[in-house]
C-alpha cells in the first residue's frame, strides 16, 4: 500500500518533468502502448507503479518529482 503522500496515477506532464522529455512525447509513448496508463475522458494518467519502472526505482521518482510539485 502507497504512503499517503504517494498519488496512485501521475499526469503525463508530471511523469515527462521526472523523465525530462515533454508532454508530448509521454502521451505518444502512451498512445503506442509504451508506456501504460489510462484515459479518463480526454486526460491520460500513468500509474505510479510505471513511473517507478521508467525511472528504475521508487526514490528516484520521489526525487525527480519533488522538483515537479514543489
Amino acid at each position: 500500500m502507497l504512503p499517503v503522500d504517494k498519488p496512485l496515477f501521475l499526469t503525463p506532464e508530471e511523469l515527462a518533468e521526472a523523465l525530462r522529455v515533454s508532454p508530448e512525447t509521454v502521451r505518444r509513448w502512451l498512445r503506442t502502448g509504451e508506456v501504460k496508463g489510462q484515459r479518463a475522458g480526454r486526460l491520460w494518467r500513468v500509474p505510479w507503479e510505471e513511473g517507478v519502472r521508467l525511472l528504475g526505482d521508487e526514490e528516484k521518482l520521489v526525487e525527480a518529482l519533488k522538483g515537479v510539485k514543489g
